[in-house]
C-alpha cells in the first residue's frame, strides 16, 4: 500500500515543482528583458563574456577586420549571415542543475544585443553631410553598435525593416514643403493715423469707422420724420450697423434749439421711447419753458433726481429705491411770486406700503399750517394758525384726490362727478332737476365755540346750476340748514329746513345785489362769539327791510331746531338745479374750529 501511495506522490510533486519552476523562469526572464531594453548600452557580465567572445569570431569571418569598410552609393549592405547550428548549439548548451535561469537571462540578453548591433536607420532618415552621386561613403560599425535606440518601438521597427534597404542620393529626395508664414495680426493700437474698433455684443464688427455726429428728427410721438416737421432732433453717435448710440447723446427742440434731452443709454429703441428706452449715467431733461430735472441711473434704473424750475430754483429732490419707489423726497413749494412758501418732506413707509409726507406752509415767514399726506392724498384734518399766532385745527377738503369714505354725497344717482386732478376740483353735472349734499361729519361745540365755514366754486365756463352754497346740520333730505346763493338772480338765501318746510329767516328782507363778475366764487359763514358774518367774495350780506329802515347787515343764525343741540354737523356743500346738464365746479371746503 505504501509503494502504491509512493508512487502516486512523488510524479505528484515532481510535476508542481517542474510547472512552478517554468512560470517562476518565464517571469524571472521577462523581467530580465525589460530591464536590459531600458538600460543601455547592455553590459557584458563574467557569464556573458565567453559567448560574445564566440560572437566577435564568427563576426570576423565576415569581415575582413575591424576597419572601416568602403560601401558604394546606390548599392545594397549585405545581409547577415544566419547563425550555425554550431553555434546555436554551444550557445543553449545545458548546463549544470541550478544555472537554468542564469542561461536563459543570458540567451535573452544575447538576442538583443544581435538586434541592436544590426539596427540601421530608417531611408529618410537626414544624412550628416552632403554626399555626391557615386562617391563613397564611409561606415564604421562600430558608431553603428553605439546608436541608441530611444524608445522600445524602435526595435519593433528595426525587426520589420529590411537590413538591404538601399540608400537614395540626396538629390533624388523630394523636398519637404515649407509651413505656410503665418499672416501678420492686425494692430489696433491708437495712434495719430488709426482707430481702434470696438466690437457691439452680439453683432460682427464693422470695420468701418463710427459715422460722425448725425441728426436724426423725431414728430411729438417720437417717430422719425421730415426736418420741416420735426418737433425735435437728436445728436449723436450711432453705430452703422446696430444703430445704437455710442456716448452723449443731445436732443433739442426744432422751433427754438433749446435744449430738451442730454445723457447716454442703457437700451435704446426709438418705437417707443418712453416705455423702451432705459438711460445711463447723468443724465438732463429740459421742458420747453426752460424747467430741468438732473437725474442719475444706474444700469437703467433710477437712483436720484433734483428738479428746477425755469428760474433755476429747486423745486425738488429725492432718492429711490431698487423698485422705483422714493425712499425719500423732499419738494419745494411756491407762490405765484416765485417766492417760496413750504416744504413737502417725506418718505416711502412699508408698513403702509405708501408714501408719508408732512407739508409745512408759511406766509410772512411765519408758520401757516402742517399737514399730513398718505399716498399723496392729504387727511381730512390738519392744523393750521392765525396771523395773529393763535393755533387752530381745521377740517378741508381742496380735492387734490377724491373724497374719501368720510365724505357722503346724497342723492348722488342723479348727478354725474368727475374728479379732475389737474385742476384739483370736482365737476358736478345734473341729470335731472334735484339737489345734491357731499358733506362731511365734523364734531364741536359750534353753538358756545367760534368757528369759520369756506366754499369756494368755479363757475367759468359752466352752464351754472341755479343754486349753490353751504349746508350745515345736515341731517337728512328733509332736516338742514343752508347759505345760497343765486348767481343769475346775483342774491342769495340763508335758512333752514325742518322737515321739509322751510323756515321763515327771510320773512321781510329784500338781499342787496351782489357782485359776481369773478370766476370763483368763496361763500363764508363765521361765528366769533356771540357775532355772526356772512360773506359772499368778501362782500358782507346786506338787506332792506320793507318798511324802508335803510341797508342793515344780515346776522341771524338759522338752525334747524333752535331747542336742540348738536355736538356734530354734518357740514358740505349744497347744490340744486332746474334742468339736466346744469354744473358746477368744486374747488375746496374748510371748516375752522377755534
Amino acid at each position: 500500500m505504501r509503494r502504491y501511495l509512493y508512487t502516486l506522490i512523488v510524479p505528484l510533486l515532481l510535476f508542481s515543482f517542474s510547472v512552478r519552476s517554468q512560470e517562476k523562469v518565464k517571469t524571472l526572464v521577462a523581467t530580465s528583458a525589460w530591464k536590459r531594453i531600458n538600460t543601455l548600452p547592455l553590459f557584458e557580465t563574467e557569464a556573458e563574456k565567453p559567448i560574445a567572445k564566440e560572437k566577435n569570431e564568427s563576426r570576423a569571418t565576415d569581415t575582413a577586420d575591424t576597419q572601416p569598410t568602403d560601401i558604394a552609393a546606390n548599392t545594397s549592405v549585405p545581409e547577415k549571415a544566419p547563425e550555425s547550428d554550431a553555434k546555436r548549439s554551444r550557445r543553449t548548451k545545458k548546463t549544470k542543475a541550478g544555472a537554468s535561469e542564469a542561461i536563459a537571462e543570458q540567451t535573452a540578453a544575447a538576442d538583443l544585443k544581435d538586434k541592436k548591433n544590426t539596427f540601421l536607420p530608417p531611408a529618410d532618415a537626414p544624412a550628416d553631410a552632403e554626399v555626391e552621386e557615386n562617391e563613397p561613403t564611409t561606415v564604421s560599425k562600430r558608431k553603428k553598435r553605439e546608436k541608441k535606440p530611444k524608445e522600445t518601438q524602435d526595435f519593433a521597427r528595426a525587426e520589420t525593416k529590411p537590413a538591404a534597404e538601399s540608400l537614395t542620393p540626396e538629390s533624388a529626395v523630394k523636398p519637404k514643403k515649407k509651413a505656410p508664414e503665418p499672416k501678420p495680426k492686425a494692430d489696433n493700437t491708437v495712434t495719430e493715423n488709426t482707430l481702434s474698433f470696438q466690437q457691439v455684443e452680439g453683432v460682427k464688427a464693422d470695420l468701418k469707422p463710427l459715422e460722425s455726429v448725425e441728426v436724426m428728427y423725431f414728430s411729438k410721438q417720437n417717430r422719425y420724420t421730415k426736418r420741416e416737421n420735426a418737433y425735435f432732433y437728436r445728436k449723436g453717435q450711432f453705430d452703422p450697423r446696430t444703430r445704437q448710440p455710442k456716448g452723449m447723446v443731445q436732443d433739442f427742440y426744432a422751433g427754438t434749439d433749446k435744449p430738451k434731452f442730454k445723457g447716454q443709454y442703457e437700451r435704446y429703441n426709438n418705437d417707443d421711447e418712453s416705455n423702451n428706452n432705459k438711460y445711463d449715467g447723468t443724465c438732463e431733461f429740459y421742458s420747453e419753458d426752460g424747467a430741468k430735472s438732473i437725474r442719475i441711473y444706474s444700469k437703467g434704473r433710477l437712483t436720484q433726481e433734483a428738479r428746477f424750475n425755469k428760474a433755476g430754483q429747486p423745486t425738488a429732490e429725492a432718492q429711490y429705491n431698487f423698485d422705483g419707489k422714493r425712499k425719500n423726497f423732499k419738494e419745494f413749494l411756491f407762490d405765484e411770486n416765485g417766492t417760496q412758501i413750504g416744504t413737502l418732506i417725506g418718505g416711502y413707509d412699508s408698513n403702509s406700503g405708501l408714501e408719508k409726507a408732512t407739508q409745512q406752509l408759511f406766509q410772512n415767514g411765519k408758520f401757516h399750517s402742517a399737514i399730513e399726506f398718505i399716498g399723496g392724498c392729504p387727511k381730512n384734518e390738519a392744523k393750521f394758525m392765525d396771523e395773529d399766532g393763535t393755533e387752530y385745527r381745521a377740517f378741508f377738503q381742496d380735492f387734490t384726490c377724491e373724497p374719501d369714505n368720510l365724505w357722503k354725497f346724497t342723492n348722488s344717482s342723479n348727478f354725474e362727478v368727475t374728479h379732475r386732478k389737474p385742476e384739483k376740483a370736482y365737476s358736478i353735472r345734473s341729470l335731472q332737476s334735484q339737489t345734491g349734499f357731499l358733506h362731511l361729519p365734523v364734531t364741536h361745540d359750534f353753538y358756545k365755540k367760534s368757528f369759520e365755514i369756506e366754499a369756494v366754486f368755479d363757475v367759468t365756463g359752466q352752464r351754472s346750476m341755479t343754486e349753490f352754497g353751504i349746508v350745515w346740520e345736515y341731517q337728512d333730505p328733509q332736516n338742514y340748514s343752508y347759505f345760497t346763493i343765486d348767481p343769475v338772480k346775483q342774491v342769495y338765501e340763508i335758512n333752514a329746513v325742518k322737515e321739509g318746510t322751510v323756515r321763515k329767516y327771510m320773512t321781510g328782507i329784500n338781499p342787496q345785489k351782489l357782485d359776481l363778475s369773478e370766476p370763483q366764487i368763496k361763500i363764508n359763514y363765521r361765528k366769533t362769539g356771540s357775532e355772526i358774518f356772512y360773506t359772499v367774495n368778501g362782500q358782507p350780506l346786506r338787506f332792506t327791510t320793507t318798511r324802508n329802515t335803510g341797508l342793515q347787515t344780515f346776522n341771524k343764525s338759522a338752525r334747524v331746531d333752535l331747542e336742540k343741540e348738536y355736538k356734530t354737523w354734518n357740514i358740505g356743500f349744497l347744490f340744486k338745479s332746474q334742468a339736466p346738464n346744469e354744473s358746477i365746479l368744486l374747488k375746496g371746503l374748510k371748516i375752522k374750529l377755534k
